[in-house]
């Protein structure tokens, strides 16, 4: 047992030390690749020791967060071997640490003024405030109400709760709430595959455009199987990373089961998956576009109100996405986006956009292997 624990310290030792030069290539940062240590105290959660060259991480870390958090504390203490090489250790945790923490892309939440501890990690992850939490209460009612057989009740509430989220997105910038980049939070949406399919590509676009969050699919190391996995990641607000997770795992389950419904249909017709998934997504996507510039007499005698302007929401969308860019480009400063192409099966594709045109974003029963929760239980 003890063998098998000290292997595992080995592997986890050499990916960061992977991650090093990772880090320096994206940041277009120098730094000599430093001797990686895993230790066993859980108070402090990573050090730098200038003597030897040596960053240490604690394994209670490792093995109690996402490897993405890893990360932020390893970049941290990338900073102070920074200021060793470059300052020569003039402040630990001075002006040249905060310089260096630029340049490495430490999150603000890790780059203070003090070694990153576990009230660190709490306050990224965080609460959410009261008004957002009371925001969420109301989409969740409206979730449940979105499982009415009525079509129309049902439609009526999935539109208002995207009317509340947009709604509630223009007052927080009307009122000049401009959030500083410490509010912006990351979150990734793990797949535990090699490889992303193409049903998961299209929701992530699709939540990029209407969810106020940006997008973008990466590879992360996981800590516990020792492999890496593609992941989608989700950047924004606090609020809005919960509603798109849980839009995300709601419409890729949904996705799923429809298409095993297709292939029954078409007895047992294994191809057209990308075009039917591509279809289905379009006929969501048709669903949102006509949310605030259309009334229906359901929505207004379910709740009485009215659309919003789409130019104003239209607006909204591209604030969010400025606010959201800046932590994707300290995340991925050299990102590149692949944009890839298919044949279409017409067949497949129109038949999917149907489906996709009667979905409508409530709440799925819990799925015993997606656990999917409440909004504000997550």
């Amino acid at each position: 047992m003890q063998n098998k624990i000290k292997d595992i310290e080995v592997r986890w030792a050499k990916q960061l030390q992977k991650e090093h030069g990772d880090i320096c290539y994206q940041q277009r940062v120098s730094l000599p690749t430093p001797v990686v240590a895993i230790t066993a105290g859980k108070n402090r959660l990573g050090y730098w020791t200038p003597g030897t060259q040596t960053i240490s991480i604690s394994r209670y870390l490792i093995e109690n967060n996402p490897w993405e958090i890893v990360l932020e504390i390893f970049k941290h203490e990338m900073a102070h071997q920074y200021v060793s090489e470059y300052f020569d250790n003039a402040d630990v945790h001075g002006q040249g640490f905060k310089t260096a923490c630029n340049i490495l892309g430490v999150h603000p939440a890790f780059a203070g003024f003090s070694s990153p501890r576990e009230e660190h990690l709490a306050a990224f992850k965080g609460t959410l405030p009261e008004k957002a939490q009371t925001l969420l209460r109301r989409v969740e009612k409206l979730l449940a109400l979105g499982q009415s057989s009525n079509e129309s009740e049902a439609r009526a509430a999935s539109r208002k709760a995207s009317y509340l989220l947009n709604k509630y997105n223009l007052d927080r910038i009307a009122s000049g709430d401009t959030d500083a980049a410490s509010d912006i939070r990351f979150l990734y949406l793990h797949s535990g595959k090699k490889r992303m399919e193409t049903i998961e590509k299209r929701i992530l676009n699709f939540l990029e455009e209407f969810y106020f969050v940006s997008c973008v699919i990466a590879t992360i190391y996981d800590a516990q199987t020792d492999e890496e996995y593609r992941a989608g990641v989700l950047i924004g607000k606090q609020e809005a990373l919960v509603v798109a997770e849980y839009v995300y795992r709601f419409l890729l389950n949904t996705a799923k089961g429809l298409w095993q419904d297709f292939r029954k249909k078409h007895a047992g017709q294994r191809t057209g998956k990308v075009a039917f998934d591509s279809g289905f997504m379009q006929g969501i996507r048709s669903n949102h576009e006509t949310m605030f510039n259309q009334q229906d007499n359901a929505e207004a005698a379910i709740h009485g109100d009215t659309s919003l302007p789409i130019a104003a929401v239209r607006a909204l969308r591209v604030q969010c996405q400025t606010e959201n860019n800046r932590e994707k480009n300290r995340l991925f400063p050299r990102l590149i986006q692949d944009y890839s192409s298919f044949r279409m099966d017409e067949n497949a594709f129109r038949q999917g956009m149907e489906q996709g045109e009667k979905t409508h974003i409530n709440r799925p029963v819990e799925h015993q292997k997606t656990g999917i929760t409440a909004l504000l239980n997550r």
